[in-house]
């Protein structure tokens, strides 16, 4: 009887053992669409879990939200976080799928999610993490050791992922330069967009009426020209 060798599977050995294209074009206007869609998904979080339990909707823009009656609940502020901690981990488990043609719609989903983003509100002071902190510490304002905590938190959280998404990408060229556009687009796309443009519109007045769950109508259309855009062009992130 001849010996049999086993070889251990290693997601990170099959990765170099494949050829990485480098994302196209249509890959990127894929990508910057799931990211407003991942970014406004997010949002809805928070307020649909708001009206779940508080039984209200929040009042919001693009990037923030909050509550004209009482709600004492952290669930609508933990709901965000969740979410996007869950979109990271199901797009770094889609990367690392045997066949290239789902590894760069595992990392679009992964870092859609805006990982950095999420480290660098934490490391500032701000962000849905550090309320929920707050609450669970019953402080008013956050300490030092809280700020620390909860920074140390996310970034091994975040950090987790973004590892990933570079693991992911074993195997490109100029593999660096492609892993700092993909890392830092979501910060840009969404901060100039969304924060800067849509906030400033709507603190202008411009289609800022609330309509359907407390988003204003700028809001609101944003959001459904973007879900439909993405539902369009979101096969352009899984290419040969």
């Amino acid at each position: 009887m001849g010996v049999v060798y086993t070889r251990e599977w290693n997601p990170t050995s099959l990765l170099k053992s494949q050829r990485t294209h480098p994302p196209t074009f249509r890959w990127w206007v894929a990508f910057s669409l799931l990211i407003l869609t991942i970014h406004e998904a997010h949002e809805l979080a928070h307020v649909l879990t708001g009206k779940a339990v508080c039984g209200m909707w929040a009042a919001r823009d693009f990037n923030s939200w909050w509550f004209t009656g009482e709600c004492n609940s952290v669930l609508p502020t933990t709901a965000g976080p969740i979410f996007s901690y869950v979109v990271m981990f199901v797009g770094a488990a889609l990367a690392f799928r045997a066949k290239p043609v789902y590894r760069w719609a595992g990392v679009a989903l992964l870092f859609s999610a805006n990982p950095f983003a999420r480290i660098f509100t934490s490391v500032m002071g701000g962000g849905d993490e550090m309320v929920v902190g707050r609450r669970i510490a019953d402080v008013a304002n956050r300490t030092t050791t809280l700020h620390i905590l909860v920074a140390v938190i996310v970034a091994t959280i975040c950090g987790a992922a973004i590892l990933m998404g570079w693991r992911a990408m074993e195997g490109l060229k100029h593999r660096a330069l492609w892993f700092v556009g993909v890392l830092f687009w979501p910060m840009i796309l969404t901060g100039t967009l969304l924060f800067v443009i849509g906030n400033r519109l709507l603190r202008a007045g411009f289609l800022a009426q609330p309509t359907i769950a407390g988003a204003p109508l700028l809001v609101a259309l944003v959001t459904v020209v973007v879900f439909v855009l993405t539902g369009m062009t979101v096969r352009w992130l899984s290419s040969e």
